[in-house]
């Protein structure tokens, strides 16, 4: 620990928070050793109060020493003032580089979540994460100590205490953001190192030193223009008032496995409620869609319930529990409500479509004009309406009080109205207009043979000139008819060269006789 007790030497000893959870005063304290401009960048040590005989000498106070912020961890058995972590959360905030010390072996092998070292991590992280310093990455060395005559060195798993740490950071931002989205390595790279004797120690504390000096966060872009110690001051009282996210650890992890159930029970029912909506998109109905979406959803929330029946007993997680819940339920409802809406949609359109082809065919026997037609078709109307109630009674979801009590006084009008309108729609006059035409253009059946004659005759008058007065005139009775036409172009040289050179005869009578004969 001569790294550790060397640094007291060269500089006095700064208080920033005593033993009783209290806070000194800005105002009162002296001025640190720290840069203002956040150049040598800030190392905070976090000891650990329960392991004896560490490397790390364990303190009660959070102090500046030299350039180091020191301060004391979390314990499991308190929960308030500095055990509670939110001294080291503070600390750690400020800091460029972290170092997490005292931890042991046993620690890393029964995980960090239930120890308390778990329970400091997720102070800090509960912390970084309300001060939204995403992106500015600070570094994070956990210091796993281990007995210098010991030989499992071999045994320490660098990437499983990274996984652990993950899972830690996962479990707190799930409590402290609405929507997590966020990642640990945006707010620390995280390095094991292991430490054996009080070289490792020094090795640690220089690698801390030279990551902070070159940490994309330097400690003057979380202090802005305050002094450090008004910025700790702030950090601190802030930790003090806000939800103790980070007890215990294992309420994290247990909203967490709510978040994992909540998936998958969506997940279970999303390939059902894909097939329904694909056969509703066509214009078909779900066969008995009411009661398979009833058991649909309830098996959906007993599948929740059951995964999350462990986070039901812890006070924080038993609310969020009950959130979640909610919020799938509510997606659950909102689709299923969706569902019905189109179907019933469906048969609305259906029936009236199908009233409308009966009322057509009810036309071509009764007509418009009867009497009778309205009352024969109003049969037609209680037929297609008890049709339609006996369909939406197999749509109706009794538990999310979609009834077809709506629909049915809905499409009750709507037929009532389609009876009422029918003679004026376009369907029926076009009905009634190929009625008409087919009655007129209906030719009789010959019964027997016949023979008709008819005669017509073409008359031609062509008296002298020069064909300047032509004219034509006709007369029609029955069957017979006589045309006679006037040209006078008898004295014409084409036409006298068209008759080979002689005149045209002033007159020309063509008779023509037309036989038409019916077998």
């Amino acid at each position: 620990s001569s790294f550790l007790s060397s640094s007291s030497t060269h500089a006095a000893t700064t208080t920033l928070v005593d033993s009783t959870g209290s806070l000194n005063k800005a105002s009162t304290l002296p001025p640190t050793t720290f840069k203002e401009d956040g150049s040598s960048g800030v190392v905070a040590l976090l000891t650990s109060p329960g392991t004896t005989g560490s490397f790390f000498p364990p303190v009660t106070t959070v102090i500046v020493d030299g350039s180091i912020l020191k301060a004391p961890g979390a314990s499991l058995e308190e929960s308030t003032g500095l055990a509670r972590g939110i001294g080291a959360a503070a600390a750690g905030t400020l800091a460029d580089a972290v170092v997490l010390g005292g931890v042991t072996m046993g620690d890393v092998e029964g995980g960090l979540a239930g120890t308390r070292h778990g329970r400091t991590l997720a102070e800090l992280f509960s912390s970084v994460l309300q001060s939204k310093k995403s992106g500015t990455a600070s570094t994070l060395i956990v210091a796993v100590e281990e007995a210098s005559g010991a030989s499992s060195s071999s045994s320490l798993d660098a990437d499983s205490i990274k996984e652990n740490i993950e899972e830690i950071f996962d479990g707190v931002a799930a409590l402290v953001l609405p929507k997590n989205e966020e990642e640990l390595s945006g707010y620390f790279n995280v390095e094991v190192a292991l430490v054996k004797s009080s070289e490792d120690v020094t090795k640690v504390m220089d690698q801390a030193a030279k990551a902070a000096a070159t940490s994309t966060k330097s400690s003057s872009s979380v202090m802005g223009s305050k002094s450090f110690s008004t910025a700790f001051s702030e950090i601190y009282s802030t930790l003090s008032s806000s939800p103790d996210y980070a007890d215990p650890t294992p309420v994290a992890e247990a909203i967490l496995a709510c978040n994992d159930a909540y998936s998958r029970a969506f997940g279970m029912s999303r390939a059902k409620i894909a097939s329904w909506k694909h056969r509703a998109s066509r214009g078909l109905l779900v066969d008995k869609f009411g009661m398979n979406a009833d058991s649909l959803l309830q098996r959906t929330l007993d599948l929740f319930d059951r995964d999350t029946m462990a986070a039901a007993g812890l006070p924080s997680a038993g609310e969020q529990r009950l959130v979640i819940r909610q919020r799938l339920q509510q997606r659950m409802e909102k689709t299923l409500n969706d569902l019905f809406d189109v179907q019933m949609g469906i048969l609305e359109k259906k029936t009236l479509k199908k009233f409308n082809h009966s009322l057509l065919k009810k036309m071509s026997k009764d007509g418009l004009n009867s009497a009778q037609f309205f009352e024969n078709n109003a049969t037609a109307l209680r037929t297609a309406l008890f049709a339609f109630e006996t369909s939406a009674a197999l749509l109706e979801i009794p538990s999310l009080s979609l009834t077809k009590s709506n629909a049915v006084r809905d499409v009750t009008g709507k037929l009532n109205n389609a009876l009422m309108t029918f003679p004026d729609s376009p369907a029926a006059k076009i009905k009634a207009m190929k009625k008409v035409e087919q009655t007129v253009s209906k030719k009789k059946k010959p019964s027997e043979g016949s023979i008709d004659l008819a005669l017509d005759v073409v008359a031609m008058i062509r008296p002298d000139g020069f064909g300047n007065l032509q004219g034509f005139a006709g007369y029609q009775l029955g069957p017979h008819s006589v045309t006679v036409g006037c040209h006078n172009d008898a004295d014409d040289p084409q036409v006298i060269a068209q008759f080979g050179g002689v005149r045209p005869p002033f007159i020309r009578v063509q008779p023509k006789l037309k036989l038409e004969v019916e077998l």
